[in-house]
């Protein structure tokens, strides 16, 4: 397993097709899963759906699974479930 150190967070993309009546191309993702955290990283959970600028962030491959690399001040929002 992956594990970001400090203030930075790795997240999965989530591939969405629509949003409401919005349709959001698959092609540039903007919605991300957050998968680990540094130990900095106070106001989110693994597992918490947040949306970043397109493809912000250093793309990292672990066995075979594409994640990113972000800094936590790079976050735009949280989705509130």
């Amino acid at each position: 397993m992956l594990i970001p150190r400090g203030k930075r967070v790795l997240v999965q993309p989530i591939e969405v097709t629509q949003v409401g009546k919005i349709l959001v191309s698959n092609s540039k993702p903007t919605q991300y899963k957050v998968i680990a955290m540094g130990d900095e990283v106070k106001k989110l959970l693994v597992d918490d759906i947040i949306y970043l600028e397109k493809m912000y962030g250093v793309e990292v491959e672990h066995e075979g699974v594409k994640y990113f690399v972000i800094d936590e001040s790079s976050i735009l929002a949280i989705v509130n479930n």
